[in-house]
């Protein structure tokens, strides 16, 4: 390995000599030296302190191994306990059961569900006997219909997120995981692969390969990193950003991205070992260039990494040709060749199935009308940006810490009125880059890098050119005009890439003293997103964890929960009462009432109003899966008096309405901490709705001293 610039950390106090007692003969002198000396090593100690996590030195070739191999274990062993904790009732269900949920090979038995059950599984079935539709066949009714893809009209009879065209049913997700993955695994089997394993799988191998870059690029380029800091940037990569997230619900959507994860990070992998090869140019070329065209075919605007690897590899191929004459080199067509192969072949598929080539199904989908049609809008540039890179997650004191919110774009930023959604935008709870990965917002330094990496151009070529197909991936999302926490991974795990490269390049260039803070501070920020994604990681979309294994959810957050207000308790006795003014006649609209816990875990009494002098009560659990109970009271003008009474024994909330009990529910559990009994208000995902009247609390009871 070459010599680098940047030296390795170093003791700060190199000799006995620094903390010598002063002279203890002369009074005088002894003053004078007493001041020197405490202010002298004053400064000295501030700095040990400071350095102390990063003072070790530099890790060697195989220190770089140690390092690796540990955070591939630690992040393979969290991605395994991710992808089983909750979504599913089996961490990988073996027995797929397709045939008894799809009445195969007969007519379809499935009817008006949000079920997206084995469709990647159904397709691999198809191409195993030689079609390109599903074996499910679509219901009359559906088909009788004057518009079979309008919405809500078909939602009683739609298989959710398919295309049904000329009475078939088809996918518009990418076809490369059936290729690589389920088709092959049926063929040889005769059984289905669970899509949460195939997501495993290629989660684990792009975080595999991007790892694998990493420490591979800091050893050629002879960047000094000590080992605790190499060790956190391995981590970040494979939990601070929102492939754990990815993992807690793995459907067909997830493992096509997952998918393409993996193809890009691969694709990426094999360029630069085109880059520093000197030999076998031609093979890494050609790997690249079939990874970037398998990515394609998972998610289609990742042709964009595609893009710009070619660009990057036809300009560094050869300097002294002719532009023209770059085109027929042996790497470069053994880049380009498997690109376009992977091209038409999608092309071709499209074709076969509906006729055009550059159709991908998207304009025969069932599914909401706020996502059919997908189109590129300029409108939906701002608020896509926002959502991607700005949105902040909703922080609360109660385990697990970070939420993802709904909001409207630039909330708290803008006055009312300012910016608007456009008028078919699809948005999911979302948290932004800068609120749980700001580490990764380093990148943007990276032109201060131009003279770095020792000299060598292709490296910053190669980092360059990762950082502009985020930008350009970033761009399309945000134009799309849908919004999903899992459609960061598109993006976010290579800016997290290339942040990490250049701050590493960037503190090893600076004097001793600002390298040790910000060599702490880039810690600190790796820590923080391991933190905030590994949290947004035991939710999921929809707080499963909590639903499925509550008992064992309490026990984990105890070890985050030292406060006793905010610790999460498991089905307390609980007792609340409060009045609420209610006006005459009543207004149209659900009000909130009375909350207990937050999203998965949350208990909600609400009212609505009916007719004049009667309301309807809802007593409803998790926000996402809802168990409620309603019953129609009559309210009076003014004060009325709302209470709630949970006995642990039954799990049974009493419901009490002016002081008579109307309501009985009984629930699977309760999970609250003290701080998380709201009147008048529903934090979940966010929500700043507020009863808008007079609120008086009466009793507020709750025993957390339950083990």
């Amino acid at each position: 390995m070459t010599q680098g610039r940047s030296q390795a950390l170093t003791e700060v106090s190199r000799s006995g000599d620094d903390f010598a007692v002063p002279n203890a003969l002369d009074p005088v002198r002894r003053g004078q030296h007493c001041r020197s000396w405490a202010v002298g090593n004053r400064r000295r100690i501030l700095v040990s302190l400071v350095a102390w996590p990063w003072q070790y030195k530099s890790i060697s070739k195989t220190g770089y191994n140690s390092v690796w191999w540990t955070a591939f274990l630690i992040v393979g062993a969290f991605y395994f306990w991710i992808i089983g904790i909750g979504a599913e009732p089996a961490r990988f269900a073996w027995n797929s059961g397709l045939e008894k949920h799809y009445g195969l090979p007969g007519p379809t038995v499935i009817q008006g569900t949000y079920a997206v059950r084995g469709y990647y599984d159904l397709l691999a079935r198809a191409f195993a006997h030689g079609k390109l539709y599903l074996p499910v066949v679509p219901q009359p009714e559906l088909l009788a219909l004057p518009n079979p893809w309008e919405d809500p009209a078909n939602e009683r009879y739609r298989m959710l997120d398919t295309v049904l065209y000329q009475g078939h049913y088809y996918l518009y997700h990418g076809v490369a995981p059936v290729l690589l993955m389920f088709a092959p695994w049926y063929l040889l089997t005769r059984h289905d692969l669970p899509e949460n394993f195939a997501a495993f799988l290629l989660a684990l191998g792009g975080y595999f390969f991007l790892s694998i870059l990493f420490v591979r690029l800091l050893s050629f380029v002879s960047l000094h990193v000590s080992g605790i800091l190499a060790m956190l940037c391995l981590l970040a990569l494979g939990i601070g950003q929102s492939i754990p997230f990815l993992l807690h619900r793995a459907l067909l959507y997830e493992v096509a991205i997952a998918c393409g994860f993996c193809c890009v990070s691969a694709g990426f992998y094999f360029l630069f070992r085109w880059l520093t090869a000197v030999r076998r140019q031609t093979l890494w070329a050609a790997l690249s260039g079939l990874s970037f065209g398998l990515a394609i075919g998972c998610r289609p605007h990742l042709g964009l990494a595609a893009a710009c690897a070619f660009v990057f590899l036809l300009l560094l191929s050869d300097s002294g040709a002719r532009f023209l004459q770059r085109f027929t080199r042996k790497d470069v067509l053994a880049f380009g060749l498997p690109v376009i192969a992977c091209g038409l072949a999608i092309l071709a598929y499209n074709y076969a199935r509906f006729g055009d080539p550059l159709e991908f199904g998207l304009r025969y989908q069932l599914g909401e009308a706020s996502y059919q049609n997908i189109r590129l809008s300029v409108p939906n540039i701002v608020p896509g940006l926002y959502y991607l890179l700005l949105c902040p997650p909703d922080l609360v004191p109660v385990f697990p810490f970070f939420r993802l919110a709904f909001r409207a774009p630039f909330d708290g930023l803008t006055h009312d009125g300012l910016v608007h959604l456009p008028a078919r935008y699809f948005l999911e709870p979302t948290g932004g880059v800068l609120g749980l990965c700001p580490v990764a917002f380093l990148a943007i330094l990276t032109p201060l890098c131009r003279k770095g990496f020792g000299g060598r151009r292709g490296i910053f070529a190669f980092v360059s050119t990762m950082l502009v197909f985020t930008v350009g991936c970033i761009l399309f999302l945000a134009a799309t005009g849908l919004t999903s926490q899992r459609y960061e991974v598109d993006f976010e795990p290579f800016l997290l890439f290339v942040a990490c490269i250049v701050a590493c390049e960037l503190r090893g260039n600076m004097p001793k003293l600002p390298r040790l803070f910000s060599t702490a501070a880039l810690g600190f920020l790796l820590v923080y997103a391991i933190g905030a994604n590994a949290a947004l990681a035991l939710q999921g979309p929809y707080d499963q964890f909590v639903q499925a294994s509550p008992h064992a959810y309490v026990q984990l957050a105890k070890w985050f929960s030292p406060l006793k207000a905010y610790r999460p308790v498991e089905n307390p006795p609980l007792r609340a009462q409060a009045e609420f003014d209610l006006p005459w006649p009543c207004t149209l609209g659900r009000e909130p009432l009375i909350t207990a816990g937050e999203f998965g875990t949350r208990y909600h009494l609400s009212m609505q109003c009916v007719t004049v002098g009667r309301i309807r009560l809802f007593s409803e659990t998790s926000y996402r899966s809802p168990d409620w109970r309603s019953v129609d009271v009559d309210y009076i003008p003014g004060l009325n008096r709302a209470g709630l009474e949970f006995t642990p024994q039954d799990r049974t909330m009493i419901v009490s309405w002016n002081g008579h009990v109307v309501l009985q529910h009984r629930l699977r559990f309760l999970i609250t901490a003290p701080s998380q009994i709201h009147f008048g208000w529903d934090p979940t995902l966010g929500n700043q709705h507020e009863f808008p009247r007079r609120i008086v609390v009466r009793r507020q009871e709750l025993n957390a001293s339950l083990p």
